[in-house]
Protein backbone atom coordinates (compact mmCIF):
# COMPACT_ATOMS: atom_id res chain seq x y z
CA UNK A 1 0.00 0.00 0.00
CA UNK A 2 2.76 2.51 0.94
CA UNK A 3 4.67 1.73 -2.26
CA UNK A 4 1.57 2.42 -4.40
CA UNK A 5 0.88 5.63 -2.46
CA UNK A 6 4.39 6.83 -3.16
CA UNK A 7 4.00 6.20 -6.85
CA UNK A 8 0.83 8.26 -6.90
CA UNK A 9 2.49 11.17 -5.14
CA UNK A 10 5.40 11.11 -7.57
CA UNK A 11 3.10 11.27 -10.53
CA UNK A 12 1.16 14.13 -8.91
CA UNK A 13 4.34 16.11 -8.45
CA UNK A 14 5.32 15.63 -12.05
CA UNK A 15 1.92 16.88 -13.26
CA UNK A 16 2.15 19.97 -11.02
CA UNK A 17 5.57 20.84 -12.39
CA UNK A 18 4.35 20.43 -15.96
CA UNK A 19 1.41 22.75 -15.27
CA UNK A 20 3.69 25.47 -13.89
CA UNK A 21 6.02 25.18 -16.88
CA UNK A 22 3.13 25.56 -19.33
CA UNK A 23 1.88 28.71 -17.56
CA UNK A 24 5.35 30.27 -17.74
CA UNK A 25 5.45 29.97 -21.53
CA UNK A 26 2.88 32.76 -21.85
CA UNK A 27 -0.66 33.00 -23.11
CA UNK A 28 0.37 33.42 -26.78
CA UNK A 29 2.03 30.04 -27.10
CA UNK A 30 -0.08 27.39 -28.88
CA UNK A 31 0.12 23.63 -28.34
CA UNK A 32 1.60 21.60 -31.15
CA UNK A 33 -1.56 19.54 -31.61
CA UNK A 34 -5.09 20.78 -31.46
CA UNK A 35 -7.08 18.27 -29.40
CA UNK A 36 -10.22 18.98 -31.43
CA UNK A 37 -8.43 18.25 -34.68
CA UNK A 38 -7.09 15.01 -33.30
CA UNK A 39 -10.59 13.74 -32.54
CA UNK A 40 -12.07 14.39 -35.96
CA UNK A 41 -10.32 11.57 -37.92
CA UNK A 42 -11.55 9.06 -35.36
CA UNK A 43 -15.13 10.28 -35.75
CA UNK A 44 -14.91 10.04 -39.54
CA UNK A 45 -13.50 6.56 -39.33
CA UNK A 46 -16.44 5.43 -37.20
CA UNK A 47 -18.91 6.82 -39.71
CA UNK A 48 -17.16 5.07 -42.60
CA UNK A 49 -17.13 1.75 -40.75
CA UNK A 50 -20.87 1.91 -39.96
CA UNK A 51 -22.80 -0.26 -42.47
CA UNK A 52 -25.58 1.41 -44.43
CA UNK A 53 -29.18 0.45 -43.66
CA UNK A 54 -30.44 -1.86 -46.40
CA UNK A 55 -33.75 -3.65 -47.02
CA UNK A 56 -34.00 -7.31 -46.14
CA UNK A 57 -33.64 -9.25 -49.39
CA UNK A 58 -35.98 -11.92 -48.03
CA UNK A 59 -38.86 -9.51 -47.52
CA UNK A 60 -41.75 -10.16 -49.97
CA UNK A 61 -42.43 -7.66 -52.73
CA UNK A 62 -45.85 -6.01 -52.38
CA UNK A 63 -47.67 -5.19 -55.60
CA UNK A 64 -51.02 -3.50 -56.18
CA UNK A 65 -52.28 -5.97 -58.80
CA UNK A 66 -55.47 -4.04 -59.65
CA UNK A 67 -57.24 -7.36 -60.27
CA UNK A 68 -55.18 -8.13 -63.37
CA UNK A 69 -55.06 -11.92 -63.20
CA UNK A 70 -54.42 -14.31 -66.14
CA UNK A 71 -57.76 -16.13 -65.85
CA UNK A 72 -61.46 -15.41 -66.28
CA UNK A 73 -63.26 -17.30 -63.55
CA UNK A 74 -62.82 -19.45 -60.47
CA UNK A 75 -63.52 -22.51 -62.55
CA UNK A 76 -61.60 -25.33 -64.19
CA UNK A 77 -59.80 -28.50 -63.30
CA UNK A 78 -59.79 -28.76 -59.49
CA UNK A 79 -61.36 -25.30 -59.35
CA UNK A 80 -65.07 -26.09 -59.10
CA UNK A 81 -66.91 -25.55 -55.84
CA UNK A 82 -70.15 -27.32 -55.02
CA UNK A 83 -72.23 -27.96 -51.93
CA UNK A 84 -73.69 -31.15 -53.40
CA UNK A 85 -76.64 -29.38 -54.99
CA UNK A 86 -75.27 -26.22 -56.60
CA UNK A 87 -71.96 -25.33 -58.22
CA UNK A 88 -70.90 -21.68 -57.99
CA UNK A 89 -68.60 -19.86 -60.43
CA UNK A 90 -67.13 -16.44 -59.63
CA UNK A 91 -66.00 -14.34 -62.62
CA UNK A 92 -62.92 -12.11 -62.43
CA UNK A 93 -63.76 -10.82 -65.91
CA UNK A 94 -67.12 -10.06 -67.45
CA UNK A 95 -68.61 -13.22 -69.00
CA UNK A 96 -69.54 -11.11 -72.03
CA UNK A 97 -65.91 -10.64 -73.10
CA UNK A 98 -64.62 -14.19 -72.60
CA UNK A 99 -63.58 -15.64 -76.02
CA UNK A 100 -66.25 -18.01 -77.31
CA UNK A 101 -63.72 -20.73 -78.15
CA UNK A 102 -61.71 -20.62 -74.93
CA UNK A 103 -61.83 -23.77 -72.82
CA UNK A 104 -62.54 -22.49 -69.31
CA UNK A 105 -61.47 -25.86 -67.95
CA UNK A 106 -57.86 -24.79 -68.72
CA UNK A 107 -58.29 -21.97 -66.20
CA UNK A 108 -55.28 -19.87 -67.27
CA UNK A 109 -55.20 -17.80 -70.47
CA UNK A 110 -51.77 -16.22 -70.79
CA UNK A 111 -50.78 -13.62 -73.41
CA UNK A 112 -49.22 -14.99 -76.56
CA UNK A 113 -48.85 -14.52 -80.28
CA UNK A 114 -52.61 -14.73 -80.70
CA UNK A 115 -53.34 -11.88 -78.30
CA UNK A 116 -53.32 -10.60 -74.70
CA UNK A 117 -55.17 -13.59 -73.27
CA UNK A 118 -57.34 -12.88 -70.25
CA UNK A 119 -55.80 -9.42 -69.92
CA UNK A 120 -57.71 -8.39 -73.01
CA UNK A 121 -60.99 -8.85 -71.14
CA UNK A 122 -61.07 -5.57 -69.24
CA UNK A 123 -61.72 -4.12 -66.79
CA UNK A 124 -61.43 -6.87 -64.17
CA UNK A 125 -64.21 -7.25 -61.62
CA UNK A 126 -61.84 -7.20 -58.61
CA UNK A 127 -58.87 -5.32 -57.26
CA UNK A 128 -55.95 -7.17 -55.70
CA UNK A 129 -52.90 -6.86 -53.48
CA UNK A 130 -50.15 -9.42 -54.04
CA UNK A 131 -47.03 -10.49 -52.16
CA UNK A 132 -44.26 -11.95 -54.34
CA UNK A 133 -41.04 -13.64 -53.26
CA UNK A 134 -39.13 -11.70 -55.95
CA UNK A 135 -41.60 -10.32 -58.49
CA UNK A 136 -43.71 -11.29 -61.51
CA UNK A 137 -40.63 -11.13 -63.76
CA UNK A 138 -39.14 -14.23 -62.13
CA UNK A 139 -41.81 -15.96 -60.01
CA UNK A 140 -44.57 -18.20 -61.44
CA UNK A 141 -47.18 -16.73 -59.09
CA UNK A 142 -47.45 -14.55 -55.98
CA UNK A 143 -47.03 -16.07 -52.55
CA UNK A 144 -50.30 -14.49 -51.42
CA UNK A 145 -53.05 -12.60 -53.20
CA UNK A 146 -55.95 -10.77 -51.58
CA UNK A 147 -58.81 -9.77 -53.86
CA UNK A 148 -61.74 -7.44 -53.27
CA UNK A 149 -64.75 -7.01 -55.53
CA UNK A 150 -65.33 -3.72 -57.27
CA UNK A 151 -69.01 -3.91 -56.30
CA UNK A 152 -70.56 -6.03 -59.08
CA UNK A 153 -68.78 -9.39 -59.36
CA UNK A 154 -70.68 -11.84 -61.62
CA UNK A 155 -71.53 -15.16 -59.95
CA UNK A 156 -73.29 -18.01 -61.75
CA UNK A 157 -74.92 -21.07 -60.20
CA UNK A 158 -75.60 -24.44 -61.81
CA UNK A 159 -77.16 -27.69 -60.71
CA UNK A 160 -74.27 -29.97 -59.81
CA UNK A 161 -75.52 -32.83 -62.02
CA UNK A 162 -75.52 -30.53 -65.09
CA UNK A 163 -72.04 -29.25 -64.25
CA UNK A 164 -70.69 -32.79 -64.01
CA UNK A 165 -72.08 -33.56 -67.47
CA UNK A 166 -70.56 -30.37 -68.91
CA UNK A 167 -67.15 -31.28 -67.49
CA UNK A 168 -67.24 -34.87 -68.72
CA UNK A 169 -65.48 -34.18 -72.04
CA UNK A 170 -62.90 -31.82 -70.52
CA UNK A 171 -64.04 -28.80 -72.57
CA UNK A 172 -66.33 -26.09 -71.22
CA UNK A 173 -66.92 -22.81 -73.05
CA UNK A 174 -68.72 -19.72 -71.84
CA UNK A 175 -71.49 -20.40 -74.37
CA UNK A 176 -71.96 -23.92 -73.03
CA UNK A 177 -72.28 -22.59 -69.49
CA UNK A 178 -74.75 -19.89 -70.52
CA UNK A 179 -76.96 -22.49 -72.20
CA UNK A 180 -77.25 -24.85 -69.21
CA UNK A 181 -80.94 -24.94 -68.15
CA UNK A 182 -80.29 -24.59 -64.43
CA UNK A 183 -78.13 -21.46 -64.68
CA UNK A 184 -78.85 -18.70 -62.16
CA UNK A 185 -76.95 -15.45 -62.69
CA UNK A 186 -76.29 -12.75 -60.12
CA UNK A 187 -73.93 -10.02 -58.98
CA UNK A 188 -72.00 -10.00 -55.73
CA UNK A 189 -72.12 -6.63 -54.03
CA UNK A 190 -69.32 -7.77 -51.72
CA UNK A 191 -66.52 -10.16 -52.59
CA UNK A 192 -63.32 -11.03 -50.73
CA UNK A 193 -60.71 -13.68 -51.49
CA UNK A 194 -57.49 -14.94 -49.93
CA UNK A 195 -55.34 -17.07 -52.21
CA UNK A 196 -52.09 -18.98 -51.70
CA UNK A 197 -51.41 -20.29 -55.24
CA UNK A 198 -50.14 -23.84 -55.65
CA UNK A 199 -47.47 -22.58 -58.10
CA UNK A 200 -45.66 -20.75 -55.28
CA UNK A 201 -46.74 -22.57 -52.11
CA UNK A 202 -46.10 -26.08 -50.88
CA UNK A 203 -49.67 -26.06 -49.59
CA UNK A 204 -52.24 -24.06 -51.55
CA UNK A 205 -55.18 -22.28 -49.96
CA UNK A 206 -58.24 -20.47 -51.21
CA UNK A 207 -60.92 -18.79 -49.14
CA UNK A 208 -63.58 -16.54 -50.64
CA UNK A 209 -66.96 -15.08 -49.77
CA UNK A 210 -69.51 -13.60 -52.18
CA UNK A 211 -72.80 -11.97 -51.20
CA UNK A 212 -75.30 -10.38 -53.53
CA UNK A 213 -78.51 -10.82 -55.46
CA UNK A 214 -79.65 -12.92 -58.40
CA UNK A 215 -81.29 -11.44 -61.48
CA UNK A 216 -84.66 -12.53 -60.10
CA UNK A 217 -84.06 -10.57 -56.89
CA UNK A 218 -83.25 -13.44 -54.57
CA UNK A 219 -80.22 -13.11 -52.33
CA UNK A 220 -77.27 -15.48 -52.37
CA UNK A 221 -74.23 -16.31 -50.27
CA UNK A 222 -71.15 -18.30 -51.25
CA UNK A 223 -68.55 -19.08 -48.59
CA UNK A 224 -65.61 -21.36 -49.49
CA UNK A 225 -62.47 -22.59 -47.75
CA UNK A 226 -60.19 -25.19 -49.30
CA UNK A 227 -56.57 -26.24 -49.11
CA UNK A 228 -54.27 -25.97 -46.12
CA UNK A 229 -54.57 -28.80 -43.58
CA UNK A 230 -54.78 -26.40 -40.65
CA UNK A 231 -58.03 -24.79 -41.88
CA UNK A 232 -61.50 -26.23 -42.30
CA UNK A 233 -62.59 -27.23 -45.80
CA UNK A 234 -66.15 -26.34 -46.73
CA UNK A 235 -68.37 -24.94 -49.46
CA UNK A 236 -71.47 -23.10 -48.34
CA UNK A 237 -73.99 -21.98 -50.97
CA UNK A 238 -77.23 -20.36 -49.90
CA UNK A 239 -79.86 -19.09 -52.32
CA UNK A 240 -82.84 -17.18 -51.02
CA UNK A 241 -86.43 -18.30 -51.49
Amino acid sequence: MNERRGQKLTVSGFLLALLLLTAACGQNSQPADNPTTAVEPTAVAIQEDTPAQTADNNEPVRIEGNGEVPFYARFGENETFSNGEWTAIVFYRSPDCIPADFNLNQFFHFPGESGPGAFGCAPPTTTSVELWANGPETDPAPLVAEMTGRGAVPVWFFAQAEMEMALADGVVTIGELAALPSRLAGLAATYTELLHPSQSNAQSLIQFTAEGALEDGRSFLVDVSKGAPDVANYTTIEIGE
